[in-house]
């Protein structure tokens, strides 16, 4: 008896250590919540006493459990507790950015590559995405890139619509910083274009044009100046559900540090920043929202309080958070406009959710918003494919996380020609510092023998 009173002193003792220090550090232990109240920061449920245990504390080694404060926010670790014979394990953990390992691969640079993906084979009659293109969702196979410049000097921000013979508009895009505007009509429309038109500042040409594979690039040379502004406008989307729980928490570091590098890269940039959270029906919420703001570090805690929770099935609400996501306040400026679209799952896959889905991508295009999705593990082809179109009709490029760095679950090989691995958070800050500045970055292939 005297053993188990001394016992029980002792995790009163620590019970109460770890909620001072974690008072000092200005977290939210179990007694600021009550009985049965799920804690958003940690994912648990504070039942009783006993997950006491599980408080923040920093006050010996063999805790399992610390408490530090560093550039990237507090790091916490939680330690495993049995509560009525049910073992209750937490961990999470704010690690160092730089981890996870990425490739980017462009379509629109690749095009005739991403066209053979669709020959048939003896193996795949309609080539390896012959049966997803077939759903009819989404149509990139016959692509018009048009390029307007004044001389050597690329024009962004030109609005540029394709036409059919009735005089109606059936793509619409706008220029990016290396001057390009990409059109996809469909297999039902490209046979009844008849003229493209350009817009741009007090400049407007019309010009008559068919359809052809062997002439789908377009040159207007022009004398006009560029009014690109200093803006960048970054939305992050990115799923939230329960699969992501494997990279999430390394995802938010990565992006905290990819806001942070680019903020540096750019003292003089205007930089505003949105988050979009997203989950399925029935979950405790479908989309969580952040505007845009140039207050980067509130919504590095926005980021930061976020986790992995919900879903339950493979597909998710893609289509209703990209909808939500170009129908925000995106500005009317000449800017650079990006979403990261961060995911492992699809949309739904019926009529409804993919015309959404659809939907979202011309508004993106219409808009000049480039789309560059980054594939988490546990993709298939099909989700591939879809992110691959994400990209190619909104002008961005694809990005898929890969298992070099050893985090995560594993991750589908990309049916892709040869690209570099990089680490995610340098990747990132390269292709915003490409999207803005019209300047090349030389990428750093990661070394895992390095420090980086």
């Amino acid at each position: 008896m005297k053993k188990l009173l001394v016992g029980f002193l002792y995790l009163s003792f620590i019970f109460l250590a770890g909620c001072s220090e974690a008072d000092d550090a200005g977290i939210k232990t179990s007694g600021d919540y009550e009985s049965g109240e799920l804690s958003e920061e940690s994912g648990k449920i504070v039942d009783s006493f006993y997950d006491a245990l599980t408080t923040y504390s920093s006050i010996d080694s063999t805790s399992g459990v610390e408490v530090t404060s560093g550039d990237t926010g507090v790091v916490v670790e939680y330690r495993e507790v049995t509560v009525g014979g049910e073992v209750l394990y937490s961990q999470e953990v704010t690690p160092h950015p730089g981890q996870l390992t990425a490739s980017e691969w462009s379509d629109l640079e690749n095009y005739d590559f991403y066209l053979s993906l669709f020959e048939s084979t003896q193996e795949l009659p309609s080539g390896l995405f012959g049966e997803f293109y077939n759903k009819g969702y989404v149509d990139a196979l016959s692509m018009i890139n048009v390029h307007f410049h004044n001389g050597e000097e690329n024009i962004m921000g030109a609005k540029v619509e394709l036409f059919n013979s009735n005089d109606e508009v059936i793509y619409t895009a706008i220029t990016d910083i290396f001057g390009n505007a990409y059109l996809f009509p469909s297999a039902g429309e490209f046979e009844s274009v008849s003229k493209v038109e350009i817009r741009y500042e007090d400049q407007f040409i019309s010009h008559e044009y068919s359809y052809s594979a062997e002439s789908n690039l377009i040159d207007f040379n022009v004398v006009t100046a560029n009014t690109h502004e200093d803006i960048i406008e970054i939305m992050f989307v990115i799923d939230t559900t329960g699969s992501m729980g494997d990279e999430i928490t390394y995802l938010k570091a990565e992006v905290d540090s990819v806001i942070s590098e680019v903020s540096s890269l750019n003292p003089n940039s205007t930089i505003k920043l949105a988050l979009l959270f997203y989950r399925d029906q029935g979950d405790n919420y479908v989309t969580r929202y952040f505007d845009f703001t140039e207050d980067i570090s509130a919504q590095k805690q926005a980021l930061s309080n976020q986790t992995a929770q919900g879903g339950g099935n493979f597909p998710e609400a893609v289509a209703t958070a990209l909808d939500e996501a170009v129908n925000k306040s995106w500005s009317n400026a000449n800017s650079t406009k990006l979403i990261f679209h961060v995911l492992d799952a699809p949309p739904h896959d019926n009529q409804e959710s993919m015309s959404k889905f659809s939907n979202a991508l011309e508004i993106a295009s219409e808009k000049g918003i480039r789309i560059i999705p980054i594939a988490s593990s546990g993709i298939d082809k099909y989700t591939e494919y879809l992110l691959r179109n994400e990209a190619m009709l909104t002008g961005g490029t694809y990005v898929f996380i890969t298992n070099h760095s050893g985090i995560g679950g594993d991750h589908i090989e990309a049916t892709v020609g040869e690209t570099d691995v990089e680490l995610l958070n340098t990747l990132l800050v390269r292709l915003i510092t490409e999207y803005h500045t019209g300047e090349k970055w030389e990428i750093v292939p990661f070394n895992p023998d390095s420090e980086q």
